[in-house]
């Protein structure tokens, strides 16, 4: 190419983009477009109101450490009188240990102060125990606001003993709780926690299943067996991939005398055949408060089930608030399908 031709230098069409360092400038002193600002305006607020709140959260629970030092938290009273639900949960959390135990087992710290066994295999309730310190706050804290001290009850399908633990401490010494597992391996780890916790004066244990009446020995699923070469092995059996074992059963009504304040039913693939052994329970105690785990795909017989409880109690579920609120047996069974089922003639606190 002739030198006094030289190619045409075309300028670019677009304005180039500034660097990375004006940029971040413009971002922090908020000299971008309108737009930008506005957002970045935005944030700071949201930033400070974050901080404000955390502010907040740490001087109460300042507060309560001052109150209850680094302790076990005293009561579960105490812990529902230190202010709204997150509050307590971080409360919770902040306490929270494990420990892995060579049988099998993991030992850690729920609601604060109990100490408790799991099952190391436990894929359901033991990582919320484990990492959080409680297993379905919105139903801890219902229940915690519906049981009273000196009462009586019931903790069927008790499984580690969390509910049975909980109720100990509503109930106190004045009460009793009886806590019904029929998993051998799971009735060890309640028993141990029953015993750990020092609570054998109030919690009676029993490795029972409950069913629509007696039974010298009854098949029952099994979803936790504990390690092959536990002491527990052989008394289980497997099916189509389906763990099971066998354990004397008896119908609710027939397991003592008396009424029965608070009972809760943790067995939801029988939940008809525990109903079906307690028409009696529930004639002799006029002031009896229920909760039902209720699951529609595994409950047999749901439809049927439903329509028996309707006809003696209104239906409601714990909603996430923690508050009952009204129910069918349609919405249960077409929209809903796993619901905490309160049932009883009283008005829920």
């Amino acid at each position: 190419m002739p030198k006094d031709n030289p190619p045409v230098v075309t300028e670019p069409t677009y304005a180039p983009r500034a660097g990375i360092v004006p940029r971040f400038l413009a971002w922090l002193f908020a000299t971008a477009p309108r737009q930008s600002r506005e957002a970045v305006h935005g944030t700071h607020e949201e930033l400070f109101r974050i901080r404000g709140e955390l502010a907040l959260m740490r001087a109460t629970m300042e507060a309560v450490r001052a109150e209850v030092g680094r302790r076990d938290i005293a009561t579960l009273e105490e812990l529902l009188r230190t202010g709204n639900r997150r509050e307590i949960e971080a409360l919770i959390r902040d306490r929270t240990q494990t420990v892995s135990l060579p049988d099998g087992s993991v030992l850690c710290r729920a609601l604060g102060r109990f100490k408790m066994f799991t099952d190391a295999t436990d894929a359901g309730i033991a990582p919320h125990l484990l990492l959080d310190g409680y297993w379905q706050y919105w139903v801890t804290e219902f229940v915690c606001r519906n049981v009273a001290r000196g009462e009586t009850a019931y903790d069927v399908g008790a499984i580690y003993g969390y509910w049975s633990l909980v109720l100990a401490d509503l109930v106190g010494s004045e009460g009793r709780v009886v806590a019904l597992e029929a998993n051998p391996w799971l009735h060890w780890l309640l028993r141990r926690n029953v015993l750990l916790n020092g609570l054998a004066g109030t919690i009676a244990t029993e490795r029972l299943a409950v069913a629509d009446g007696p039974h010298e020995t009854l098949r029952v699923p099994a979803l936790l067996v504990g390690p092959a070469d536990g002491q527990f092995a052989g008394a289980f059996t497997t099916e189509a991939g389906r763990a099971w074992c066998h354990a004397p059963a008896k119908a609710l009504e027939d397991i003592e005398p008396g009424s029965v304040d608070f009972l809760r039913i943790g067995i939801a693939t029988h939940a008809h055949l525990v109903i079906a052994g307690m028409a009696g329970l529930m004639d002799r105690s006029p002031g009896l408060r229920i909760l039902l785990d209720f699951d529609a795909s595994r409950t047999a017989e749901a439809p049927a089930l439903l329509e028996t409880l309707a006809a003696r109690f209104p239906l409601r579920f714990i909603d996430g608030d923690s508050l009952a609120k009204p129910c069918t047996a349609e919405d249960l069974l077409a929209r809903r399908r796993v619901a905490t089922l309160y049932l009883s003639r009283i008005e829920p606190r």
